[in-house]
């Protein structure tokens, strides 16, 4: 209850703050000078987590993926817009070294998929791999 009405307090503050501002864009900057430090900060916390998370060999490719995806959809959500081209490199760069040859492959023959469809490509790889290395499971 008490949260309820912390919140409703804010929201009645905000509320009269921005009574007299022309316009919903005028609104907008006042908000991000208000709380634009606390979305700084979480920027560079997901962007420290998405730039220094390594798959681990002998780990899951799809969880690893998602683990990208979901860094990339934080950043989405806090503005930050990476092209598709460049979200799959960074998710290619943190790849271990069993699937260089994929990598390899791929910027040599200008490949271009989405993160989806490269997952399913890379998990294809991961399958064929345990295959080769336990050939009688």
């Amino acid at each position: 209850m008490a949260k309820c009405y912390i919140l409703g307090s804010m929201s009645n503050v905000l509320q009269r703050q921005h009574v007299g501002m022309a316009s919903s864009m005028d609104i907008m900057h006042n908000l991000r000078e208000m709380f634009g430090q606390e979305n700084r900060s979480a920027r560079q916390i997901v962007i420290k987590g998405l730039v220094f998370t390594k798959m681990v060999e002998g780990t899951s490719v799809r969880d690893h993926i998602l683990k990208m995806m979901g860094y990339l959809n934080e950043l989405e959500v806090l503005e930050v817009m990476l092209d598709a081209e460049s979200q799959v490199d960074m998710v290619l760069a943190s790849l271990p070294p069993p699937f260089n040859d994929f990598v390899m492959n791929y910027h040599m023959n200008k490949l271009s998929m989405m993160l989806t469809e490269l997952l399913n490509h890379l998990q294809s790889i991961e399958d064929l791999q345990k295959r080769i290395k336990n050939p009688l499971s």
